[in-house]
């Protein structure tokens, strides 16, 4: 009797073991287990908040749960990056950023940044690139970089284009451009990628530069006139517009690619679960489609690819910094 007896304590304290070894294993396999919540670090209407919206319904049906996608604009994407790493941990809270807060923040901000990306986000994978495209306003007579050029001479402290925000992308290439052809031209930064373009659209400013996804609609209407795109080839949507190198200036050169990143410390299961699915989907003919309708080129790839694209671009925009003299100071 004793030895029945021991035996089966035995035996039930081996199956608790192993129960208890298992329930990780059950947690990570349940994931996710309830809806999912997508942070875009800009307004709405911008292309971070179009690439993102279009993720969230594709990328919940994948998962089988829904993602609810809130907007939190400012500081070029920082309100929303300092927001999101500041929240309580959650493995169904993620975000969507584009280069821009892993690569520029950091040297336009610097002591002010108030996140480390290094340290405070867990990179998920990239998702997808857009170039960006040279625009003016139908009131002015412009019609290629040149002209913009000739215009702003003539015009000194006239002209004036808007950007989503200090250390954008836009803001960086128009300093840029300024500082390679001596034109005085005046910044006005917006909480956004939609607000600055509604600046142009208003008559608030001549000229922009920015991601095409929310610029396209308005050049298909013909309210605005492409000067040039920053790929190193024609763009599939606008195959008569050239190259910012076609058009003389080589410097100009550049794509904006967005990623997906979690909270720090997001367990290594769960980035890699979100990772296959994501690639998943950025690998499907249906939702490629759906990216390529709003001027987007899925990108397909590991966390470890985007670190890596990543220091590329700080080596890159470290230096595009460095010539322009932009600062948020």
């Amino acid at each position: 009797m004793f030895t029945i007896s021991s035996t089966s304590v035995l035996i039930s304290a081996v199956l608790l073991s192993l129960s208890t070894l298992t329930t990780p294993v059950l947690a990570q396999a349940s994931w996710p287990s309830r809806p999912l919540r997508l942070l875009i670090p800009y307004a709405a209407g911008g292309s971070t908040d179009i690439l993102g919206r279009r993720l969230a319904l594709k990328l919940g049906e994948e998962l089988k749960q829904s993602i609810v996608v809130e907007n939190k604009g400012g500081a070029n994407g920082g309100i929303g990056v300092n927001s999101f790493v500041k929240s309580p941990f959650d493995d169904h809270y993620f975000m969507v950023v584009s280069y821009t807060q892993l690569a520029i923040n950091p040297f336009i901000y610097k002591d002010k940044l108030g996140y480390d990306p290094d340290t405070d986000l867990t990179p998920i994978g990239m998702i997808a690139q857009t170039p960006n495209v040279v625009v003016v306003s139908n009131n002015i007579p412009i019609n290629s970089l040149k002209d913009l050029v000739d215009y702003g001479k003539s015009h000194p402290g006239k002209l004036a284009y808007s950007s989503a925000g200090i250390g954008s992308t836009g803001h960086l290439l128009n300093e840029l451009f300024k500082s390679q052809t001596g034109v005085d031209m005046v910044h006005i930064p917006y909480r956004g990628n939609g607000p600055a373009m509604q600046a142009m659209l208003s008559g608030e400013v001549q000229f922009n530069t920015d991601n095409l996804p929310q610029l396209i609609p308005q050049i298909k209407a013909g309210k605005i006139k492409p000067l040039a795109v920053t790929s190193t080839k024609r763009w599939f949507q606008l195959p008569e517009v050239p190259t910012a190198e076609e058009a003389g200036f080589s410097g100009l050169t550049t794509v904006v690619w967005f990623g997906l990143v979690g909270q720090a410390k997001l367990p290594k299961e769960v980035t890699m679960k979100m990772n296959a699915s994501l690639n998943r989907l950025l690998k499907s003919n249906d939702f490629t489609a759906s990216l390529k309708e709003v001027s987007l080129e899925t990108v397909p790839g590991s966390p470890e690819d985007m670190v890596s694209a990543t220091k590329i671009e700080r080596d890159r925009w470290k230096r595009v910094i460095e010539i322009s003299g932009a600062t948020a100071e």
